[in-house]
């Protein structure tokens, strides 16, 4: 029995380390690539003034204060007593634990975070879904926009690519029709019930996991019919979503303005063409399966543009980009996830005495 559960444990770790492996080794493939542009990048990076600093803390609150709107818009449906404050810090919780745990640990974190608050676990669950599937369905909407919106200047600056960037694009839209269809189709459930069955006639020991699975997506079914009755909170979930990756994708359009302070030229883009290769990066990216996205939109975004710039600023942009929506956003979220421990162990002494 104690190796049983002993196995239990170290079967999360074991995943966590290979997933931390993988990424070193995906990091030391790039490192190898660009090695030759460090020291121009560095000399790049210590070009960036405080102000661009302050801007890019401040898109980390706005990004999440939309997050945490779309959270509250889709809990404040069925549960009206949840406060904003909750969602906000809510969106702060999932970025600390999606970048602690490499991505696995950020769905776990918002349903829990979502119970706390008095959700039950399966209503949570449902929520946490949908609003997963609404990410993915507004980044590939928004994607496309951009990107028929621009494809002139596309066509024109990655003509050898574009196959390439057409069948990643089909890819995206694969996933987020997928996505969408297991939400909102009926038989789809009926589909994954029966895959399930003919996975338990072969792996009996999957019994606990399929059924767990079928159950969550019940769960997503049944919450998501109550939501899609609403086109007008379709709507709002959609504009904020767009507004929210506005905030990350406008990042390297002010680091590239930045790095260009005191030098003549002007960029080989504009505004909306910068924003729309951004666009295309996260978006291709997320076709690319590696743990939260790490080191495949270093990859894409850095091929993108070092087509239309020196390496080194396109390396440079890129690992403020990181920062920004990777790093800064779990730092914070790190004060979020200390002070509500702190109010769980004062709950917990309160009803102690």
């Amino acid at each position: 029995m104690m190796r049983h559960d002993s196995g239990k444990v170290l079967s999360p770790i074991l995943k966590y380390l290979l997933k931390l492996l993988f990424v070193c080794l995906l990091l030391g493939i790039l490192y190898y690539s660009f090695k030759d542009s460090m020291e121009d990048m560095i000399t790049e990076l210590s070009k960036v003034s405080p102000q661009v600093i302050l801007v890019l803390f401040l898109s980390v609150i706005l990004y999440h204060l939309c997050e945490g709107h779309i959270t509250w818009l889709i809990v404040h449906k069925t549960h009206p007593e949840y406060p904003r404050l909750k969602g906000f810090c809510n969106a702060f919780y999932c970025s600390f634990y999606k970048t602690a745990t490499l991505g696995s640990g950020s769905g776990i974190a918002g349903i829990y975070y979502l119970n706390k608050a008095g959700i039950p676990v399966p209503n949570a669950t449902g929520m946490y879904f949908f609003q997963y599937i609404v990410h993915k369905v507004s980044m590939a909407v928004y994607s496309l926009l951009l990107f028929l919106a621009t494809y002139g200047f596309i066509h024109a600056s990655f003509a050898d690519y574009q196959c390439y960037i057409l069948l990643g694009f089909a890819g995206v839209c694969v996933i987020a029709g997928v996505l969408l269809a297991v939400a909102t189709v009926p038989w789809m459930q009926t589909a994954c019930n029966l895959l399930a069955n003919r996975f338990r006639a072969k792996h009996p020991s999957w019994e606990e996991k399929l059924t767990d699975a079928g159950h969550k997506l019940a769960l997503l079914q049944a919450e998501s019919r109550s939501l899609l009755r609403d086109p007008l909170l379709l709507l709002r979930l959609f504009l904020c979503n767009v507004l929210k990756f506005t905030t990350w994708y406008i990042i390297p359009w002010i680091v590239f303005c930045n790095s260009l302070r005191g030098e003549s030229g002007d960029l080989p883009f504009s505004f909306l063409q910068c924003f729309a290769l951004t666009s295309l990066s996260q978006s291709l990216a997320g076709v690319i399966p590696t743990p939260a996205g790490i080191g495949s939109v270093e990859a894409v975004f850095t091929l993108l543009f070092r087509r239309l710039l020196p390496e080194a600023k396109a390396l440079s942009a890129v690992l403020l980009y990181r920062f920004t929506t990777m790093l800064l956003p779990c730092a914070i979220g790190a004060f979020f996830v200390l002070g509500e421990r702190i109010v769980s162990l004062h709950r917990k002494k309160r009803t102690a005495d």
